[in-house]
C-alpha cells in the first residue's frame, strides 16, 4: 500500500485524532500539576507582624499561609519579649501561599549591664553616662545642697545602687541632685525632637518627663514632638524637678520644619526680667 493510500484510510485519522486528544489531555494535566505545585494565582498581601509573638501568629492561623523562620533575636526594651521587630518580606508585599517569612524577634532574656558611677558628676554627664549604658533616667529628685546640678545619690527601685552592680538594660535610675543656688531652670525647646532626644533634653534641662501622647499612633521611628506642656517661653523658668509633658506626631504627616520656622526660638537670648512659674507640690 502506498503512503498516500494510507492517508485516506479512516484508521489513520482515528489514530491521529486520538493522539491529539491524548496530547492535549497530558498537556492539561501537566499544567494543572505545575499550577498546584507553584500555587499559581494564590497570592496574599503580607500583614504587618510587628509586635506579635509567634504564638499569637499561630493563633491567628497565619502559620497555615506562610512559613516563619527566625533568623535573629535582639534586645529591645520597647517591645514585648518574643515579639517580631523585623520581617522580610516587609508588610504589604504580595506573596504566594507558603512563602518563607524571615523574622527577627525581641530576645526573651534581657541584656545585663554594669551600673556606672554617677556620684559627683554633673547632671548632663550623668544622663550621657546612663544613655551610653542603655539605662534610663527614671526621676530627678532635687534636694538642698550647695553642689548645684551635681549627682548626690543614684537609686534603683528606691534603694542606693552601687557602681558596678549588674542590672537589666533599660532599667530606670533615680538621681538625687543638688539644687545649688539656682532653684529654677529655663524651659527647653523640644519641638521637632524625636522621643528619646526629647526625654534627654528634658532631663538635661533639670526636669522630669511627664505625660507622653502619641497623636498619630506609636510609631517611634517617625514620631516627633509637636507640642510641649508647659510651652516653651524664653522669658519663663520652672522649678527644677518639675515634669514636662509632650505630644508627638508623625513627621510623615506633618511639616515640622514649617512649625519650627514659625516659632523661631532664640535660645541664646533671655529677657533681663524673667518670670518664674511657682513649683508644684
Amino acid at each position: 500500500m502506498s503512503f498516500f493510500g494510507f492517508l485516506i484510510k479512516k484508521r489513520f485519522y482515528l489514530h491521529l485524532g486520538l493522539s491529539i486528544v491524548f496530547t492535549l489531555i497530558l498537556f492539561f494535566i501537566v499544567l494543572q500539576f505545575i499550577k498546584i505545585y507553584s500555587n499559581h494565582g494564590d497570592t496574599y498581601v503580607l500583614p504587618d507582624f510587628s509586635g506579635k509573638t509567634l504564638a499569637e501568629i499561630e493563633n491567628e492561623r497565619y502559620d497555615q499561609l506562610y512559613e516563619f523562620i527566625v533568623i535573629d533575636s535582639i534586645f529591645d526594651t520597647h517591645n514585648p519579649k518574643g515579639s517580631v521587630v523585623i520581617q522580610n518580606p516587609p508588610a504589604g508585599s504580595v506573596v504566594k501561599q507558603y512563602r518563607k517569612v524571615y523574622v527577627t524577634l525581641v530576645a526573651y532574656s534581657t541584656e545585663k549591664v554594669e551600673m556606672p558611677d554617677l556620684i559627683d558628676l554633673s547632671l548632663r554627664q550623668a544622663v550621657n553616662s546612663l544613655r551610653s549604658k542603655g539605662l534610663l533616667v527614671n526621676q530627678l529628685q532635687y534636694v538642698e545642697d550647695f553642689a548645684g546640678n551635681a549627682i548626690l545619690e543614684q537609686l534603683f527601685d528606691g534603694e542606693v545602687i552601687e557602681a558596678g552592680t549588674i542590672i537589666e538594660k533599660g532599667s530606670g535610675i533615680d538621681l538625687v541632685v543638688g539644687l545649688g543656688q539656682g532653684h529654677y531652670a529655663p524651659i527647653p525647646f523640644l519641638i521637632g525632637l524625636k522621643l528619646t532626644d526629647a526625654i534627654d533634653a528634658i532631663n538635661k534641662a533639670s526636669f522630669n518627663a511627664g505625660n507622653i501622647y502619641f497623636l498619630d499612633g506609636e510609631d517611634t521611628e517617625h514620631a516627633r514632638v509637636y507640642r510641649q506642656n508647659p510651652a516653651w517661653n524664653m522669658d519663663k523658668q520652672l522649678f527644677k524637678g518639675r515634669t514636662l509633658g509632650i505630644s508627638l506626631r508623625s513627621d510623615l504627616d506633618f511639616d515640622f520644619d514649617a512649625l519650627i520656622q514659625e516659632l523661631k526660638p532664640d535660645t541664646l537670648h533671655f529677657s533681663d526680667t524673667t518670670n518664674f512659674i511657682e513649683p508644684e507640690f
